[in-house]
């Protein structure tokens, strides 16, 4: 792929707004969440140099092929998707037949448009990956998504899985998406959250350290639901692309809001909404983990009045909550210790 664009960040930070709103472009095609840098990628070796044995390409087969079904960690079935497994095999064979020429073919045939010039694929956690992907991708540009850390607090406990799914034609779904929030329930946890954040916005910007704002821009949440037509302006020259204006009506996804579902267009009002989502003991929770990265990305600490008792009974949950987070999650893993290890090494 040249020049492929990365879109990452913290879960619940408008990364699927971004995702759509750069596939509006006519040039552009971004497929949607993969995780096949953070999932399957890490059980291969050599995924970029070796072309991969039997078991293993019918493996990245029935993954990729099971995502045109249903998003992943929904329970999607290679069958009854909508890509042809001849076209995935036929194109990653022709780019090598290694665990990355699938990731690429899938891509490419996502695409479904010869006249795309820009491809990409946007994962959140991904933002963990940010060295991996720039070292097989020495031309890839990342767009990063940075938004209020109290602001994805919020939004992630408030969460609702809806995403356009037609339940007539798949009426299984609504049992997955039901389960998809209970998982979402039970990971969540302020601190939790306030400390992936930290962990995620950290690695945005030591990326951008690390490999220049021309590789990696950040997006802040905030200025580009402020001023839509700027944002999509300035992302449009940082990519090298004609300005188009129509990228901003994007369909609204927020899932709070049934208005907002059924409109299009940036929504103004998600920047500061968390005000009034969260109480003055979340807001403290929130920032006591993350005061150091929150100034450092731009946005300032506020004081407040945190109820003592709350405080405490949240910081003991911890230990609870984080294990009932991990069983939650235990298939979305990946190899748990390389999991792990991405993590903690943001922190820092």
């Amino acid at each position: 792929m040249d020049q492929p664009v990365f879109v990452v960040g913290p879960t619940r930070s408008g990364t699927d707004m971004m995702r759509e709103l750069l596939t509006r472009h006519q040039s552009v095609s971004i497929a949607a969440e993969t995780h096949y840098f953070d999932d399957i990628r890490t059980t291969i070796d050599s995924p970029s140099t070796t072309r991969v044995a039997a078991p293993d390409a019918r493996r990245l087969e029935q993954y990729f092929l099971a995502l045109t079904h249903r998003s992943f960690g929904h329970g999607g079935e290679a069958e009854k998707g909508w890509m042809s497994g001849a076209d995935l095999r036929k194109r990653a064979s022709e780019l090598g037949g290694t665990a990355d020429a699938y990731f690429e073919a899938y891509v490419e045939l996502v695409a479904k448009d010869d006249s795309v010039t820009v491809l990409g694929e946007m994962t959140p956690r991904h933002v963990f990956r940010i060295d991996e992907i720039i070292q097989r991708y020495p031309d890839a540009r990342i767009v990063g998504m940075m938004r209020d850390p109290r602001a994805v607090t919020a939004s992630y406990r408030d969460w609702q899985c809806i995403n356009g799914v037609d339940l007539e034609l798949d009426p299984d779904y609504a049992v997955l998406l039901e389960d998809e929030m209970l998982r979402a329930r039970r990971s969540y946890h302020p601190l939790i959250t306030a400390t992936l954040w930290r962990g995620q916005a950290g690695s945005m910007l030591q990326a951008r350290e690390q490999h220049g704002r021309a590789q990696v821009k950040i997006v802040s949440y905030e200025a580009l639901v402020a001023d839509p037509d700027w944002g999509v302006r300035d992302l449009c020259d940082w990519l090298g692309l004609p300005f188009n204006r129509d990228m901003a009506e994007v369909a609204n996804k927020e899932s709070i809001s049934l208005r907002s579902r059924r409109s299009r267009g940036v929504l103004r009002d998600g920047a500061e909404r968390w005000r009034t989502r969260l109480d003055d003991t979340e807001i403290a929770l929130v920032q006591s983990v993350a005061r150091s990265r929150m100034i450092e990305a731009g946005y300032r600490p506020e004081r407040v009045e945190r109820n003592a008792i709350g405080y405490s009974k949240s910081l003991a949950s911890l230990p609870f909550a984080t294990a009932r987070g991990v069983r939650a999650n235990r298939d979305r893993l990946g190899d748990p210790i390389d999991y792990f290890t991405k993590r903690l090494k943001s922190l820092r």
